[in-house]
C-alpha cells in the first residue's frame, strides 16, 4: 500500500509542479516574472516529487526504513511548500499539491512503522545474494 501511495503522491506532485509553472507565469493573462524564491520552491518541489517516486523503488526492494524516512522528509517539504509556509505567494497553493504531499507523508509513515516487520525477500534480491557468495 505504501508503494502505491508513493507513486500516486509523487506523480501527482510532479504533474502539479510541471503544469503549474506556465500557469503561474501567465496568470492573470499578463506576463509575470518568477522571483528567485518561486524558482527555488518549484525546483525543490520537483526534486521532492522525484524523490517520492524513488521511495517507491526502495519499498519494492524492501528497504522500508530508508523509504519511510525519505518519504516523511519529502512529504513534509512538499506540504510546507503547498501550504505557502515559505513566504511564497498564496497563488502557488493548490489542493491537489497538498493532497499529494499528505499521501507521501502517509506512505512514509507506513513504511517507517513497518521497517522492522519480516517481509519475504523478492527473488531478484535472493538471486543477487546467492551470486555474491
Amino acid at each position: 500500500m505504501a508503494a502505491a501511495l508513493f507513486v500516486i503522491g509523487g506523480v501527482v506532485s510532479l504533474v502539479v509542479s510541471l503544469v503549474g509553472m506556465p500557469i503561474y507565469s501567465l496568470y492573470p493573462f499578463q506576463m509575470q516574472y518568477f522571483s528567485f524564491v518561486v524558482a527555488i520552491v518549484i525546483i525543490v518541489g520537483l526534486i521532492c516529487s522525484l524523490g517520492a517516486i524513488h521511495c517507491y523503488t526502495l519499498v519494492t526492494r524492501r528497504l522500508m526504513s530508508e523509504a519511510g524516512f525519505r518519504g516523511i522528509v519529502f512529504g513534509a517539504i512538499l506540504l510546507t511548500f503547498s501550504l505557502g509556509l515559505v513566504g511564497v505567494n498564496r497563488e502557488l497553493n493548490t489542493g491537489l499539491g497538498t493532497a499529494s504531499a499528505i499521501l507521501i507523508l502517509i506512505a512514509g509513515a507506513i513504511s517507517y512503522v513497518l521497517r522492522q516487520t519480516v517481509l519475504p525477500r523478492p527473488p531478484v534480491l535472493m538471486q543477487s545474494q546467492e551470486m555474491s557468495r
